[in-house]
């Protein structure tokens, strides 16, 4: 199961996308998303713009730490249910931003390591599909995902005080 480590590979590989270019990209696309969805983006402006790009990469950085302790924690005792609950979660959350470039209808910043990264997330779930039961598989993904959910509100609700406070800071 050395495949495992590529977990916290994919996830880092897919956020460097979204840290480098969100920010830039909701600014860009600013009066496009107001025109394209009149109702929706002064939602997503509103939750968006508090959070500044180190708010948003210390997230990040919470996600790769709970990440790498799964896969570490699995590895050592050799028990990979959360880890693949984990991962199909992640994948999940791979598949959504797909499905988020299909609705805007262009390029949104994690659309293409989603795209590099779906392939060998699907590959490997194939291959747990071999030794692991798909019972198992499905509530430990039910299970990732309300924590995943959980998770996603709590940072995004930390992440505004965060900037604020790195604003003081480099006062």
């Amino acid at each position: 199961m050395q495949y495992i480590w590529l977990f916290p590979i994919l996830f880092i590989f897919h956020d460097f996308e979204e840290i480098i270019f969100m920010r830039a990209w909701i600014n860009k696309n600013r009066s496009f998303l107001r025109g394209r969805f009149p109702v929706l983006a002064p939602k997503m402006f509103a939750h968006f713009d508090p959070i500044t790009t180190s708010a948003f990469a210390l997230g990040v950085a919470e996600e790769f730490i709970l990440i790498s302790l799964i896969t570490i924690i699995s590895a050592v005792l050799n028990s990979y249910d959360i880890w693949i609950g984990s991962f199909m979660a992640f994948t999940i959350h791979l598949v959504i931003h797909c499905l988020q470039a299909l609705i805007v209808r262009k390029y949104v910043p994690v659309l293409l390591t989603s795209l590099v990264c779906l392939p060998i997330c699907l590959y490997i779930i194939y291959l747990f599909l071999q030794t692991t039961p798909i019972m198992t598989i499905i509530s430990y993904s039910i299970l990732c995902l309300i924590i995943m959910v959980i998770n996603i509100v709590i940072l995004f609700k930390m992440m505004p005080i965060f900037g604020k406070w790195i604003a003081q800071y480099e006062q």
